[in-house]
């Protein structure tokens, strides 16, 4: 288990997040004086519940103590809610928690980084360290031509993820944590071409002739 602030919580993810102290007085703090700083603790709100990737859990105590006075709810639980749920009711079906187990150990992977990598943060890396180049490259130079940051295409974890897993196919290539149907269409082919030993100019001479074409 991870215990985290909002403000450490930025740009991590986990399955499941328990997101505590939804209280008038908690968050947002009873600092929040002004409409501004009550805007930064909405958005800090909003860091938290979108580090969920499944299952997200909003919660307050209403007393501190047994007997003790009564809290009020944050006002921006409803916020949250909608955030959460896309402004939809709430899923109630059940979903499948999928184990992944560690490729060099066999132990099971809790944390998003091993599951993403595929081993414990401990065991052997197989890390290509030629290939995590190449593919930064391509990164960059796609990047560039869409005109978006680097890691929107792919973030530093799912590169180190390729080039220690170097998969062959697209079966092996879309259980990568990061890499999902809609980055499968847009770059699984020259993923694949990369870790099959390509250049990156090989790669970006294919791809400027199906664009032409």
């Amino acid at each position: 288990m991870t215990l985290a602030s909002l403000h450490s919580a930025k740009g991590l993810e986990w399955d499941a997040v328990f997101v505590a102290g939804l209280a008038e007085g908690t968050l947002p703090t009873g600092y929040a004086k002004t409409p501004e700083a009550l805007e930064e603790e909405r958005r800090l709100l909003y860091v938290g519940i979108t580090r969920a990737r499944q299952w997200l859990w909003l919660s307050y105590a209403g007393a501190r103590a047994p007997g003790g006075r009564q809290r009020r709810p944050s006002r921006f639980l409803p916020i949250a809610e909608a955030a959460a749920t896309g402004g939809r009711p709430r899923e109630r079906t059940p979903r499948r928690t999928v184990l992944v187990s560690c490729r060099v150990c066999g132990a099971a992977l809790l944390s998003g980084a091993d599951r993403k990598l595929g081993r414990c943060a401990d065991c052997p890396s197989s890390l290509d360290e030629e290939l995590l180049e190449r593919l930064r490259d391509w990164r960059l130079r796609t990047a560039t031509a869409q005109q978006v940051p680097a890691y929107v295409v792919f973030t530093d974890a799912t590169l180190t993820a390729l080039a220690e897993r170097r998969p062959g196919r697209t079966e092996e290539l879309i259980e990568i944590a990061g890499i999902g149907p809609r980055k499968l269409a847009l770059y699984g082919e020259a993923v694949l071409a990369l870790v099959g030993g390509a250049t990156v100019e090989d790669v970006d001479g294919a791809e400027s002739s199906a664009t032409e074409s």
